[in-house]
């Protein structure tokens, strides 16, 4: 049995519309409340990446609002509240790694049997600086659509 062909055209016309509203959403064409919303919502996922890339597709074709600003900020707050958290784990690991001479601990890091903990927390410490690293280089991100000139 060969479905009939109304269904089979507005199936075909279905999926056309889908295609072209998606392509429509990706190159920035929709309006700006549909990206501002997806950033927030990535937020909300903890997805640093998408909510970036949607609230510079919420720029891209319209001057910042209100709405727009005010996302920008929160997505700023969120990253420099990690930032601040890695910060402060790096200084509790760089007080364990590097203490005064005089310190207690100085002499405990001397102790062969604690040469394996403190290479696990040089890993840590690479690991944190590596995350810092990225959450700067989003930071800039963010911040560079400030410094460009906005489109028609």
């Amino acid at each position: 049995m060969v479905p009939a062909l109304s269904f089979l055209a507005k199936v075909l016309a279905g999926l056309i519309t889908a295609a072209g509203l998606d392509q429509l959403t990706k190159h920035g064409y929709m309006p700006q409340a549909t990206y501002i919303k997806a950033a927030l919502k990535a937020l909300e996922k903890d997805d640093l990446d998408e909510a970036i890339r949607n609230y510079k597709l919420s720029v891209k074709k319209w001057r910042p609002s209100q709405r727009s600003e005010v996302t920008a900020e929160i997505i700023s707050s969120a990253i420099s509240l990690r930032l601040a958290k890695l910060e402060s784990r790096l200084a509790e690991l760089q007080a364990i790694l590097h203490p005064p001479w005089y310190s207690l601990q100085y002499w405990r890091n001397l102790l062969p049997k604690n040469r394996d903990r403190l290479e696990q927390l040089r890993q840590e410490q690479e690991g944190f600086a590596e995350a810092m690293r990225v959450l700067q280089r989003l930071q800039a991100k963010l911040e560079e659509n400030d410094k460009v000139p906005q489109g028609d």
